[in-house]
């Protein structure tokens, strides 16, 4: 058996940070669309089952529970996707907050924002 041959491929493609902030922007927002797509076809598909059930005059429990898994199986799946989009565009805002130019100014201080002395009247 030969070894395959694995060509020297080195891509050279230069774009500026902010040209990958944008790239990065839209993947995000495609990524959303996509998941409204699927959210609206789940909602279809359950919009077709209560139909469907509506017709019947006979429903075993065991196909609303069937389909109950279905939906839930779903929504968890959207759930975790939507989780690793907000991680996604959570570390996107930190990489533009590097580059900004407030960078150098010293953090604020959220105690500053609290006051100490509470009054009666407001409790």
């Amino acid at each position: 058996m030969s070894q395959p041959s694995i060509p020297n491929i080195t891509p050279l493609i230069s774009i500026s940070k902010d040209q990958t902030i944008s790239l990065l922007l839209s993947s995000i927002a495609m990524d959303e669309l996509a998941l409204s797509h699927l959210i609206n076809a789940e909602a279809e598909e359950m919009q077709a089952f209560v139909h469907h059930v509506g017709r019947k005059h006979h429903v075993h429990c065991r196909e609303f529970i069937q389909f109950n898994d279905s939906v839930s199986q779903f929504m968890e799946g959207i759930t975790m996707k939507q989780w690793i989009a907000l991680k996604r565009l959570d570390r996107l805002i930190a990489l533009t907050e590097d580059c900004s130019p407030y960078n150098n100014e010293p953090p604020i201080d959220k105690g500053d924002f609290i006051d100490e002395e509470f009054d009666d009247d407001c409790l």
